[in-house]
């Protein structure tokens, strides 16, 4: 975009075209997709409308829960058993 000069600095682009694409920004809050980029890895991109790589995190993170079983680990230690926590991650 250097062929634009933006006079309002508060403002962001409505899109930016590059030579890998066009990405459009949406007129959502940054601080939505941040806090739902750190609850859930993915649902930020999601939101962005960047179908596949918010997919591609989100199952991401759905593994690596499933084979370090730390969803397990988070029950035990939210009831306050730290040892079976501690055993049952598989690092």
């Amino acid at each position: 975009m250097d062929n634009y000069s933006n006079n309002n600095k508060y403002r962001r682009y409505k899109a930016h075209v590059s030579t890998f694409g066009t990405t459009q920004l949406h007129f959502k809050s940054p601080y939505l997709v941040a806090f739902w980029s750190i609850a859930f890895p993915g649902f930020g991109h999601l939101l962005m409308s960047k179908f596949i790589r918010g997919m591609l995190l989100f199952l991401w993170e759905l593994y690596i829960n499933q084979t370090t079983h730390l969803n397990e680990a988070m029950v035990y230690s939210f009831n306050g058993d730290i040892d079976s926590a501690k055993t049952v991650l598989n690092y």
